[in-house]
């Protein structure tokens, strides 16, 4: 009862929110309206400008000011209703995926690690030995004209050592991709169950057991240390089944992929396992969707050194889901621990 109670006082200035005119959904009553529709001039503007500040103003901790009021600005251009259908939003998405996929390629390491947004919450993480991806997918689903052609997709796997899948959702899971890892010999370590309707996937992909406890060991060369996961038990509400992936490179860097970790309305007890997590691993980066489910207190039940979100701006989903970074900078304010956000295509190095 106290918990609820707490629960309720927390929500209230939400929950008391008056039916407004501007507001599409009450979720986006602390960020600006979106328009039905905007001038491909003023978009363009938008787009180069931003561009122009990404790469004066990289990701860095302190984070500029200009940087965030280039995000914002993101915002602004991708929560216009049309923007999904709109040609120049989409060949804003493939240029700056295909200057990510540069970098990678060039991008050698001695020492600490980099990781790169690819989209929404894809990820690539590069160390000395391993270089590691989560939930990579072309694009938005069901949107072709985002999609990343395969020949740019064939660059970005042949980059990559493997392939974790938190769940089957298909802005995260994606069998084209899938199978790119799976033909270049590839494991690909997916949510229990994953296409278990199909044979192909059902007898080539990697089903750790969902467990807090159990660090599996997996050997991607047949020389060289094994690289160690957990695949700790979460879920998206009551359903799907969502591996919160933990990854221990041979370096001993730790970095944690959530997928669509969230609770249920009625049920928090994944913050069970969450709250240990940081006791069980000294993790260096946790890469958590941004809209998860309290995520300041996902945080201190990681305890990481620095925190990374995604899922800004999923383009398959409507406005008032596409969640945005000005609510990453609401939920985040006032956490003691380091965070970056970023844009498509964007990396971030972490020192030794």
């Amino acid at each position: 009862m106290r918990i609820f109670l707490v629960l309720l006082v927390l929500s209230a200035p939400l929950l008391a929110q008056p039916t407004k005119s501007f507001l599409s959904s009450p979720r986006r009553a602390y960020t600006a309206p979106e328009l039905k529709d905007a001038p491909d001039e003023w978009i363009e503007r938008s787009f180069a400008w931003a561009d122009d500040m990404f790469r004066t103003y990289p990701p860095a901790v302190p984070e500029h000011p200009a940087r965030r009021s280039a995000l914002i600005r993101l915002d602004d251009v991708l929560h216009i209703q049309s923007a999904p259908e709109k040609p120049i939003v989409q060949r804003f998405f493939r240029d700056q995926v295909t200057r990510g996929i540069e970098d990678i390629e060039r991008t050698r390491l001695s020492a600490g690690a980099r990781l790169w947004k690819i989209y929404s919450h894809s990820w690539i993480v590069r160390t000395p030995t391993v270089t590691i991806a989560f939930d990579l997918v072309p694009g938005p689903p069901r949107n072709a004209g985002f999609a990343l052609p395969p020949a740019l997709l064939e660059r970005l796997v042949a980059q990559t050592d493997i392939l974790f899948i938190s769940h089957l959702h298909s802005d995260h899971a994606n069998k084209d991709v899938a199978r790119m890892f799976l033909e270049k010999g590839k494991k690909v370590v997916a949510a229990e169950g994953l296409w278990k309707d199909d044979a192909y996937f059902a007898s080539r992909l990697t089903y750790p057991k969902r467990s807090a406890e159990t660090v599996h060991s997996i050997q991607l060369r047949d020389a060289g240390p094994a690289l160690r996961y957990v695949a700790y038990p979460g879920h998206q509400g009551k359903a799907p089944i969502n591996n919160n992936h933990l990854v221990i490179t041979p370096e001993s860097f730790v970095v944690m992929q959530t997928g669509d970790q969230s609770s249920d309305d009625n049920d928090w007890s994944d913050f069970a396992w969450i709250m240990n997590v940081g006791f069980q691993h000294k993790v260096d980066v946790l890469l958590p969707n941004c809209w998860t489910t309290d995520i300041q207190r996902m945080a201190r039940g990681v305890n990481p050194k620095l925190i990374i979100t995604g899922h800004e701006n999923e383009m398959s989903h409507t406005v008032d889901h596409r969640e945005d970074y000005t609510q990453t900078y609401n939920h985040l304010f006032g956490t003691p621990y380091p965070f970056v956000v970023m844009s498509w295509g964007e990396g971030f190095t972490v020192a030794p």
